[in-house]
């Protein structure tokens, strides 16, 4: 029995070891490998215990990572991390590690970028087009409304 503890821990280790990740991500592969419950949680503790998974740096990096290279919004990246079960006060951490002037930085540039592609004319469809962007973005929608407004769009 100890002989498969550790060729799944070790191959759970190498996986952690690759990316950041957090507890659920390794619960759901260690269940891809047919791995039982109980060897499960004693295999997640270690990695716990040995620092291969912690959920503050998975978040923080999830969250640096989701909003420097694809460009979203908070409200995404939240929801993510929800659906990987991490801790609320795991996020509202990771959230705070964005600047608000970059957030605002990059909500504009996204704001710009978008209506340059959108045709000339008719504005209130602009307008509808921009919000439902941003949102899907994961943009709040109050700061949506404040820069197309301070653009007068």
């Amino acid at each position: 029995m100890e002989e498969v503890y550790s060729v799944y821990l070790s191959k759970a280790m190498r996986y952690c070891a690759s990316s950041e990740q957090c507890v659920y991500t390794v619960s759901k592969k260690l269940k891809e490998w047919g791995v039982g419950d109980s060897e499960a949680d004693y295999i997640l503790g270690e990695l716990v215990v040995n620092g291969f998974i912690s959920e503050e740096r998975y978040a923080s990096s999830f969250a640096r990572g989701k909003f420097r290279m694809l460009r979203w919004g908070k409200v995404k990246i939240a929801a993510h991390l929800r659906q990987n079960r991490v801790a609320e006060v795991n996020i509202k951490l990771a959230l705070k590690e964005i600047s608000d002037d970059e957030y605002g930085q990059v909500l504009h540039q996204l704001v710009l970028k978008k209506l340059d592609s959108l045709p000339k004319g008719d504005r209130l469809q602009n307008r509808k087009k921009l919000m439902a962007y941003l949102t899907s973005k994961g943009f709040e929608t109050n700061l949506i409304y404040e820069e197309i407004n301070s653009l007068d769009i």
